[in-house]
Parts: C-alpha cells; sequence; structure tokens
C-alpha cells in the first residue's frame, strides 16, 4: 500500500489550498454553516464527472461550458447548500454567472478560472443578496486550516461531514497530498445522483491522465452506489491537481508512480462513497451485491444494478 490516512486533514491539506465555510442564511435562520469556498494558489488542472440524469442544474450547465474551454487553469470551487439553483431557468443561470464573477472578482483570478456547486431545494432561486454578502465574506476567510469548516458548510441532510485525506508515497521517493470531502445521503443512484465530492492533491499530473484516473475510481465507488433510486439534476465530483510538490509531472499512465497514484484515488473515492452509504443507512442497512459468473464487467453492473433497484429485494431485506 503506497498511502497512509492523514489525521484530523481536510480539503485544504495539500499545499498551496485554502478554505473556509461561512453561514449566510441559504439553509434559515441561525450560525448554520452553508456556503464553502476553496482556493488554490496555484493553476489546477481539473477533471470532472457529472450526474446522469436529463435534468441537469445551472451550476452542471455552467461547468461543462467553462471545462470545454479551459481545464488547465482552475483556481476555486464556490458550494452552496440550501438551494439546489436546478429548475429555476435562464435566471438560475444568470445567477450561476454571478456566483462565479463575484467570486473571481474577490480572489482577483480569472472568470473563467472558477467552478460552483449547489445542492439543496430544487426549484427555488437563490437568495443572490445573501449570497452577494456570504461570497464577500468566504473570500475574506480562506485559510489553510479551514478544510472541515467547509466540508460542514455542504450538507443538506447529512447527519456528519464526509471527509479523507491520504499521504501519497510515489515510487521515485516523493510523497504528495490528496484529500477530499463528499456530501449525499438520499436521491442515490448508479452513475451519481445526489451526491457532491470535491478532490484536491498537490500532484503534478497530466491533465489526460487526471481524467483517466477520476473516470476509473469514481466508476468503482460513487457510480455504484444506490440508496433510494433517484436521480439528482446537480450531482458533481470535481478533482483538482495544482502540482505544488516539486518534481516532474506523471505522464505515462505505465509507470510506478500513476499506479501509485491511482491505488491512493481508488481508496479515497471507496471511503467517501462508504460514509456517504453509512451516513443514509444510520437507520438502515447497508446491502452489498456481489456478481459471480458473469462474462463481463458490464454484465456484472447491470445485474447489481438489477438487484439494488428491486422493490422485493428491498423489502425483503428491510
Amino acid at each position: 500500500m503506497s498511502y497512509s490516512i492523514i489525521e484530523d486533514g481536510h480539503i485544504a491539506t495539500p499545499s498551496g489550498y485554502r478554505a473556509t465555510g461561512v453561514a449566510c442564511g441559504l439553509k434559515g435562520a441561525g450560525k448554520t454553516r452553508d456556503l464553502a469556498l476553496l482556493y488554490s494558489q496555484r493553476a489546477c488542472k481539473a477533471a470532472a464527472m457529472f450526474t446522469a440524469s436529463q435534468t441537469r442544474a445551472a451550476p452542471v450547465f455552467f461547468n461543462q461550458a467553462i471545462l470545454a474551454r479551459n481545464r488547465e487553469s482552475v483556481r476555486a470551487v464556490l458550494i452552496n447548500a440550501g438551494q439546489a439553483n436546478a429548475g429555476t431557468g435562464q435566471p438560475g443561470l444568470a445567477d450561476a454567472v454571478e456566483c462565479a464573477k463575484l467570486t473571481a472578482d474577490e480572489l482577483e483570478v480569472p472568470r473563467d478560472s472558477v467552478l460552483l456547486m449547489s445542492t439543496g431545494i430544487i426549484g427555488v432561486p437563490l437568495p443572490m443578496p445573501r449570497l452577494r454578502d456570504g461570497i464577500r465574506r468566504a473570500a475574506s476567510e480562506l485559510d489553510s486550516g479551514g478544510g472541515h469548516r467547509a466540508a460542514m458548510a455542504i450538507m443538506t441532510t447529512d447527519t456528519r461531514p464526509k471527509e479523507r485525506t491520504y499521504r501519497v508515497g510515489l515510487r521515485d521517493g516523493r510523497s504528495v497530498t490528496l484529500a477530499g470531502m463528499a456530501k449525499g445521503t438520499r436521491m442515490i443512484h448508479p452513475r451519481l445522483a445526489t451526491l457532491l465530492c470535491l478532490i484536491t492533491t498537490d500532484l503534478a499530473i497530466d491533465a489526460r491522465l487526471l481524467v483517466r484516473s477520476l473516470q476509473q475510481s469514481a466508476a468503482r465507488s460513487f457510480c455504484r452506489l444506490n440508496i433510494d433510486g433517484d436521480t439528482s439534476p446537480n450531482d458533481t465530483i470535481l478533482l483538482l491537481a495544482n502540482g505544488a510538490t516539486e518534481g516532474a509531472p506523471i505522464v505515462d499512465a505505465s509507470s510506478r508512480e500513476y499506479g501509485a497514484w491511482q491505488e491512493a484515488l481508488d481508496a479515497l473515492t471507496a471511503d467517501l462513497a462508504q460514509q456517504v452509504v453509512r451516513d443514509a443507512a444510520a437507520s438502515g442497512k447497508i446491502v452489498q451485491v456481489q456478481v459471480r459468473g458473469a462474462p463481463n464487467e458490464g454484465s456484472a453492473r447491470e445485474v447489481a444494478e438489477a438487484i439494488s433497484r428491486s422493490s422485493a429485494v428491498r423489502r425483503a431485506v428491510a
């Protein structure tokens, strides 16, 4: 095993990241954190996966447009909880654009270097006056120890934050840091549903390999979850790599360094996915479906998904 857990680590533990979570009234009155901000001091390569739902929220459309032209210089991610900004039409997309613009201006970074995530009630407009104030405060409160605040801010029906951080030993003697946070307890279905996950690393890696590694890890973890069979318009998994650790970038998928990285990323996403399931099943049961004798992985996945969706099976194990 080429990785080890960093106790009390968080999304801003890798070198060059800062984060925070603030309360700005998006989830009602009180002091509950509901707006998270992550910032990288260096430009990040980005890989992302989005919901399989045919109905997609404004932040998903926005991120897809940004990443179509800018996958190698992302600087920040803004995440709000309370309103999904889904089913909000053109005004919702305009609000998403404004949120990214305000964040970029506060951080003094290019406007196409900010990505967005939203989670919460569908069909409700974003409370922009509160968000404007929250973005300003979040930008002023960023620090390298603020990751736990960010993980708490993205929670909705979650009962606990979901975080994990690893130190990854590469075969050339270097070590890098890998961290993730996630939210989700309901509307979870294979190929993503109500799930948000943000992963950071200070590794230097080729952009195409970053995408490849995320697709493999997500396919073996998040994309195999099924809690209630419902899908969501917001789900996003985002992986950022800022290359802050000195050393040559990983450019060869057959290298030992890439193998060590993939092993750690597989473990991180599996850990976070299990945290999502445990939170959702706090008062129920967790069932793992294993398929043997299938001719290939695709066939095995189809069988497992059919079993996990079956209402008869769910009643039998309830």
